[in-house]
């Protein structure tokens, strides 16, 4: 059956209207019906009994406009037999057009094509009037063959029952046009109908199935995505299928190709995500539906992040160094040995220079020497003081230093919806891998990403709200060299890191704050000489003081905004 013969019985059951219901019987009255019909100047109402079977009563009242020509008629219908009578000349109260006259001179071409206007013109009015007649039916346990009968007589439209269609009727309606009343009392009993051409058909619930399940036939439909991939709009829609129905897609995007490898030219689809869809016609308009919501334009995301790196080094020292000796002099010590405070280890290696051959030593072997290095006067000072006089040398060291660095990154970022994106500011520490087999040792080069680096991906919901998963890290690489299983040296970085991990669920526009990575080391270190340094006020000759602090702070702003269409045109 195909679809431009099915008519009415199409909206029906691709709308799951398949009237159903149980046969009903009842005990009957005794009684005849008649229906008469008369016409009137406005409109016209047609009442009729008809003389249907032993102990049922019947009645049926047609309203309609008015036919064209404005003359009333009276029709009457007695055991199935109609009789029509009054009225003036060609207009008799019937749902049809009348039948041209056999007899009449035949028309020229032109008046022709006027006539063949003029049905069609007729048939849209008589399709209108239709569907605006309206009836009051009245039956009690009658079968439904008569009652099928009578609106068949009654609206002059043919009506077939299948012979499984049988039934008692009784109902009562009132305003109902022929279709809802036809619907009605179909319904009811369990039966439905095809309206087919001229023909209005009567079947059972299974004979309906039956012919739906033969008439139907597959089509196929080329479906083009614009943002959703194929694979994943299959699995959306495949609940829609039926159980012969098929999806066949261009399947997924590969991932871009990561460090080191090389994007490959294949003889691969080119064209956007595409879907062809086997099944019946109503499955794949509701499957194309569906896909249509689902296939839109996914929301964009900028992310403008600020990256605060603060280092504060602060170092302070203090110390006194002295040196004295008797039956030597300081320019001995001079060349070589670095200076006064070096008279002890110059007398104790008895060189003159280190590594050398000269004698410090006087000629008679007699010389005294003393050192006091607590003060570490050689390391770094603001300030440093030496006396050397006569066999006395004084070196004083003071140190008071801040250093203090801030380290300022702003980089922006645009990310569709949904999908991860990475910030890396910093650098590449190449080392060395070294792989061994059997047979062969294999050495690449390979890559620790180091800096300042953000991982982010965004999630806009439905309510302008934005998730984001975030880590952003900031890291550094020292490099340093072990040994391997054979004993050949290996090259290895250690990864300093300060990262934090964190979902968290903002407004459009609003400033995301990541602190805390916070670290301060301090060190000090006392020298002293034994018992003196111990000596109140004294003791500071005597003592040498060394304190370092380092304190280091990341702060993360994080700022994400959803993108329209208008921001990107501006």
């Amino acid at each position: 059956m195909h679809t431009e013969t099915m008519g009415r019985i199409g909206r029906l059951t691709k709308k799951k209207r398949m009237n159903m219901g149980s046969n009903q019987e009842r005990e009957g009255r005794g009684a005849n019906s008649t229906v008469s019909t008369v016409g009137g100047p406005a409109v016209w109402s047609a009442a009729m009994v008809l003389a249907l079977s032993a102990g049922s009563t019947t009645a049926l009242a047609w309203t309609a406009p008015e036919p064209t020509g404005g003359a009333t008629g009276t029709r009457s219908t007695t055991s199935g037999k109609t009789t029509t009578g009054g009225g003036s000349a060609g207009a008799n109260l019937n749902f049809g057009l009348d039948a041209p006259d056999p007899s009449a001179t035949p028309a020229s071409p032109a008046k022709s094509a006027l006539s063949r206007a003029e049905e069609r013109r007729a048939e849209q009015a008589k399709t209108r009037n239709e569907d605006t007649l309206v009836v009051d039916l009245h039956v009690q346990d009658e079968e439904l063959a008569n009652v099928l009968e009578m609106l068949s007589i009654q609206s002059q439209r043919n009506i077939v029952a299948s012979k499984s269609v049988s039934a008692r009727v009784t109902a009562k309606l009132y305003g109902v046009t022929f279709f809802q009343a036809l619907d009605a009392i179909l319904h009811a009993n369990g039966y439905g109908y095809v309206e087919k051409g001229n023909f209005i058909y009567i079947y059972t619930l299974e004979e309906l199935q039956e012919i739906e399940a033969t008439s139907r036939s597959r089509v196929s439909r080329l479906i083009r995505l614009n943002y959703l991939n194929a694979t994943d709009a299959a699995e959306f829609v495949k609940p829609l299928l039926s159980d012969i129905g098929q999806i066949k897609t261009n399947g997924k995007t590969g991932n871009f190709p990561s460090l080191g490898e090389t994007p490959v030219s294949a003889d691969e689809f080119a064209n956007e995500a595409t879907l062809v869809v086997f099944d019946y016609e109503e499955n794949v308009n509701e499957i194309q539906q569906m896909l249509k919501q689902l296939d839109t334009k996914p929301a964009q995301v900028l992310v403008e992040s600020t990256i605060l790196q603060t280092s504060l080094n602060e170092a302070n020292a203090f110390g006194v160094d002295f040196s004295l000796i008797a039956d030597l002099n300081f320019t001995d010590f001079m060349s070589g040995w670095g200076g006064p405070l070096q008279a002890v280890n110059a007398l104790n290696s008895g060189r003159a220079v280190p590594g050398g051959t000269g004698n410090p030593l006087p000629t008679d072997n007699s010389g005294r020497a003393l050192s006091s290095t607590p003060g570490n006067t050689a390391g770094p000072a603001t300030l440093k003081i030496g006396i050397v006089e006569n066999d006395v040398s004084v070196f004083l060291r003071m140190l008071d230093e801040v250093t203090d660095t801030t380290i300022l990154s702003n980089p922006k970022v645009l990310a569709l919806n949904r999908m991860p994106a990475r910030v890396l500011v910093g650098r590449k520490v190449g080392y060395i891998s070294t792989t061994s087999t059997d047979t062969a040792t294999t050495q690449t080069v390979q890559f620790l990403n180091t800096g300042t680096q953000l991982y982010f991906r965004p999630f806009v919901t439905t309510e302008g709200m934005i998730r984001m998963e975030l880590k952003p890290q900031v890291s550094e690489a020292q490099i340093r060299d072990v040994k391997d299983a054979n004993g050949a040296a290996v090259t290895i970085p250690d990864e300093l890191t300060n990262e934090l991990v964190t979902n968290v669920l903002v407004g459009d526009g609003q400033t995301i704050v990541l602190g805390g990575l916070f670290r301060e080391q301090t060190q000090t270190t006392r020298r002293q000489v034994p018992f003196l340094g111990d000596i109140p006020v004294l003791g500071n000759a005597f003592r040498g003081t060394e304190d370092s602090t380092n304190r280091s702070e990341i702060i993360f702003l994080i700022t994400p905004s959803i993108v329209n269409e208008q921001v990107l045109t501006n």
